[in-house]
């Protein structure tokens, strides 16, 4: 099941969002979401409550239907089981008994899967100065302390954090009603709301009557192919995709972060990086197959041999010019032996401690090249890669953190994390738990670099291959060996 990707409305709720801020920047300004059908994919919970049915039952009706087979968003368990081949005669019975229990504990526990994206915009809002994200929900109050658990550990990976006084759940009136009740609970306890996103267009009707100076943006989240014909509100604006890209700007990035570009081993790149504002290049340095030179270039030559014409950039070339542009330096040492050879071309080209950052393994450390480090540039940053701790993480975090204090006492300063790594969000939260410096790398397109982003980690290193910010960085998928003039750069 695909969904219909409307790129307009995020940067409705962006543009809307910061006049808000700039015309009340003292208030409290909240984005109110509704929870089933908008920040929950209510298919799986209609799946789980029909298997839930079968096991009940001991039938096999549901035993081949997936999420993606059920294609209208709508509580109407009946009109959904006209989609499948059931017949006639038990629709009734099935249908009753789901509706009786849909809502029940195990359903709740077993059935929670959130939109792409979804939380990744609430954690941007709830990022933002004096802002909160309020839940707006047709739940009855009994299911409360079940929901809150659910959604907050979807939230964990993500650093969302839903808070139980900002949870409003039906009191036991007509849901349009109860919607509207949340609003009015809502500002009665301060807040100013910016935006309202829910997944059923009489509630935002409803609500609409709250507003008649227009200041809420009514969002309705129709996620879902295949749901009934539209109605539009006065003011409410059908849209269907949670795309960060189109949320955050360049200019909204968090301040702290170091940005790194992943892979500035050739000319047109360093072109590209030296014009950007981003201020680490990372290297990837190797033995050049034949003179022995230190040259770069990501791919060893046993995975992709040298090409007929190939002729890949010298470090000591790219370190000056990078020095003589007063930027920072990521060395990642690709072949063994080389940390000694690469400390006497960063003190020759004029680098400084500051400016200089190593990725070393585990074996190189082993050989001392971590020592040579400390002796030449004691302040530079220390990175070593973890992602094969992935699993001891998980399962026997206090020997994984065992490890990562031996790392530290050799004098490791930050731990890097493959974004594409299973689990890696797992990961850098716990790192992050755990009060580690975390770089997350391999990060390949913008919506990627801005979830990464939103984790809030020390540093990212990503391939900036971002078109919709002017910048064309070379993917791991687009790498090929380089064709370059032997003649010694000037830039």
């Amino acid at each position: 099941m695909s969904t219909r990707k409307n790129i307009g409305w995020m940067r409705d709720l962006a543009f809307h969002y910061e006049a808000m801020r700039s015309a009340h920047p003292d208030d409290k300004l909240m984005i109110v979401f509704d929870i089933d059908g908008t920040i929950v994919d209510i298919r799986y919970m209609i799946l789980s409550v029909f298997r839930a049915y079968d096991r009940e039952h001991a039938t096999q009706y549901f035993t081949n239907i997936h999420s993606d087979d059920i294609a209208t968003p709508s509580y109407d368990l009946s009109a959904i089981l006209r989609d499948f081949a059931i017949p006639a005669v038990a629709r009734g019975d099935i249908a009753g008994w789901c509706s009786a229990n849909f809502w029940s504990k195990a359903a709740i526990l077993d059935s929670h899967k959130s939109f792409h994206g979804v939380l990744d915009v609430i954690r941007w809002f709830q990022l933002q100065p004096n802002t909160s994200v309020g839940l707006n929900t047709s739940r009855s109050e009994m299911l409360r302390s079940d929901t809150l658990r659910v959604l907050n550990t979807l939230g964990e990976e993500y650093h969302v954090k839903f808070d139980d006084k900002l949870l409003f759940m039906n009191r036991g009136v007509h849901v349009p009603q109860g919607k509207k009740d949340g609003i009015r609970h809502f500002k009665d306890m301060g807040f100013r709301i910016v935006a309202v996103i829910d997944d059923e267009l009489e509630n935002l009707e409803s609500i609409e009557q709250l507003d008649p100076l227009g200041e809420m943006l009514l969002l309705h989240a129709e996620i879902i192919l295949g749901s009934s014909a539209v109605r539009k509100g006065r003011s409410a604006l059908r849209r269907n995709f949670f795309d960060l890209t189109e949320l955050i700007s360049k200019q909204r990035l968090p301040l702290h972060i170091e940005f790194v570009w992943h892979g500035v081993d050739d000319e047109s790149i360093l072109r590209q990086f030296l014009v950007s504002s981003v201020q680490w290049a990372e290297l990837h340095v190797r033995k050049h197959i034949d003179t022995e030179d230190l040259i770069l270039r990501r791919k060893p030559y046993i995975e992709m041999p040298p090409e007929k014409g190939e002729n890949p950039a010298r470090l000591d070339d790219f370190l000056y010019i990078l020095c003589d542009a007063g930027r920072g330096v990521k060395l990642d040492l690709k072949d063994p032996g080389l940390t000694s050879r690469v400390i006497g071309l960063l003190k020759a080209s004029g680098f400084t401690d500051e400016r200089i950052w190593f990725t070393i393994n585990i074996e190189e450390m082993r050989r001392g090249g971590l020592q040579l480090i400390l002796d030449a540039f004691p302040k530079a940053i220390k990175q070593c890669p973890v992602d094969s701790l992935s699993q001891m993480m998980k399962e026997t975090p206090l020997e994984a953190k065992k490890y990562l204090g031996m790392f530290l006492h050799w004098g490791i300063d930050r731990f890097s994390v493959n974004w594409n790594t299973t689990g890696s969000r797992r990961m850098i939260t716990q790192l992050q738990n755990w009060g580690y410096d975390v770089n997350i790398y391999n990060v390949p397109d913008l919506e990627a670099f801005l979830q990464a982003a939103l984790l809030l980690p020390k540093s990212i290193t990503s391939f900036f291959n971002f078109p919709k910010w002017f910048y064309t960085g070379r993917s791991d998928e687009m790498e090929q060996p380089l064709r370059v003039s032997s003649h010694r750069l000037s830039l």
